[in-house]
C-alpha cells in the first residue's frame, strides 16, 4: 500500500465574519455622521455575526477537490447603508471560484473574472447570506481574498478609504492515493475515494466513502494511512480508516463505506470470515453482520470479488475509525 504522510487539512479560521466596518476620512480618522452614530458592516461566516471580523473560514481540501466559504452580512448599524458591494477576483492563490449558492447568492455575479455580490442598500439589521464553493487547484497555502465597500453610490469598486479587505487562508492537501478532503454541494451524493491521479492501481487498499445527499452541503475528509490496531479477540488486517463528514453530524440514512482488500492484503483471509469495527462496535462477519432491511446500519452489504481482491461496503449511522478483522 503507497504510504504518505498524513496531513491534517486545516482551515483559516473557524467562522467567516465581515468586520465592523467603520466610515473612514481621508486622513484615516473616524468619520462620524452628522446625527452622531458610526456606521458599522458586519460581514463573515459565523451566523451570529459576532466572531473574526473580515476573516473567512475555509473547509479542508485536498488539490482537484472543493471547499466552501459561508458569508454573512449584516448592517449592525441603527440606519441605511447604501451601496454595499463585496468583490472578489475568480482567481486566487491555489482556489478558483467555481459556484455560488444560497438564499443571497442571486446578488453575486461572476464579470471579466470578478465575483461581485452587489446588495445595494441595506437597512438597519438587514442581513445578507451566501456561500462560494472554490476548486483547489494546487498544494500548500491557499487563500481567498475579497474587498467589501459602502455608501459608495456612484463607485462600486471602491477607491478611498472605505474599502475593506476580507481574507481566509486554507492549507490545501496534495493529492493521494490515502487521503482526501472535499465539499459537496447542496443536494449532492457522491462516492468519494482518494487518488493521486495515476488511478492508484498498486494500493493495496482502497477506502471510499458513499456520502448521501444533504441540503447543506457535506464536507468530508477521509484518510488510510495507519495500520489497523486493537480489534479485542480478533486479529486486525490492513490499514484503519478515518472519515470524518460533516464534523461528525448525524448522517441521514447512513454512510457506506467501501473498502477494496487486494489478494495481497487478504492474504488466506475468507472473505467470509471479515468483520468490522466501526468506534468499537462489532459488524460481524458472514450473514449474521449482513443488512437485513434497508434501513438497517452497522452491517455489511454483499461484497463483491475481483481478480485483483475483494470490495466490502459497510453501512455506519455516522463518520469516525473503521478496522477489518478476522
Amino acid at each position: 500500500m503507497q504510504r504518505t504522510s498524513k496531513r491534517r487539512l486545516v482551515g483559516g479560521a473557524t467562522g467567516l465574519l465581515l468586520i465592523g466596518a467603520t466610515l473612514l476620512s481621508t486622513g484615516g480618522a473616524l468619520a462620524a455622521p452628522s446625527d452622531g452614530t458610526t456606521r458599522h458592516l458586519y460581514v463573515g461566516s459565523d451566523s451570529n455575526f459576532v466572531l473574526n471580523p473580515g476573516i473567512l473560514s475555509l473547509t479542508p481540501v485536498s488539490v482537484g477537490q472543493s471547499t466552501v466559504t459561508n458569508v454573512y452580512v449584516k448592517n449592525v448599524d441603527n440606519q441605511t447603508l447604501n451601496h454595499v458591494v463585496l468583490t472578489f477576483d475568480v482567481a486566487q492563490t491555489n482556489l478558483v471560484i467555481a459556484d455560488k449558492y444560497g438564499p443571497n447568492s442571486g446578488s453575486c455575479n461572476p464579470v471579466a473574472g470578478v465575483m461581485t455580490c452587489d446588495f445595494g442598500s441595506l437597512k438597519a439589521r438587514a442581513e445578507r447570506r451566501f456561500s462560494l464553493v472554490l476548486t483547489a487547484t494546487g498544494a500548500g497555502d491557499g487563500s481567498l481574498d475579497g474587498t467589501f465597500v459602502f455608501n459608495e453610490s456612484t463607485n462600486p469598486n471602491g477607491g478611498n478609504t472605505q474599502i475593506n479587505t476580507l481574507e481566509g487562508t486554507v492549507t490545501v492537501g496534495a493529492a493521494s492515493c490515502d487521503s482526501l478532503a472535499t465539499f459537496l454541494p447542496p443536494g449532492i451524493a457522491k462516492t468519494l475515494v482518494p487518488d493521486d491521479g495515476t488511478a492508484c492501481s498498486g494500493d493495496g487498499q482502497r477506502s471510499g466513502l458513499k456520502v448521501p445527499p444533504n441540503a447543506n452541503g457535506t464536507t468530508v475528509e477521509i484518510d488510510d494511512d495507519t495500520l489497523a490496531v486493537g480489534c479485542g479477540s480478533l486479529a486486525c488486517f490492513g490499514n484503519a480508516v478515518s472519515a470524518t463528514v460533516n464534523n461528525g453530524d448525524p448522517v441521514s440514512p447512513y454512510l457506506t463505506w467501501q473498502i477494496f482488500y487486494s489478494n495481497d492484503v487478504l492474504g488466506n483471509i475468507n472473505p467470509k470470515q471479515v468483520a468490522f469495527f466501526h468506534d468499537g462496535t462489532l459488524i460481524p462477519a458472514g450473514n449474521k453482520g449482513l443488512c437485513k432491511t434497508a434501513s438497517a446500519v452497522n452491517c455489511q452489504d454483499p461484497y463483491l470479488v475481483s481478480s485483483g481482491g475483494v470490495t466490502f461496503f459497510v453501512r455506519t449511522p455516522s463518520n469516525g475509525l473503521i478496522k477489518g478483522a478476522h
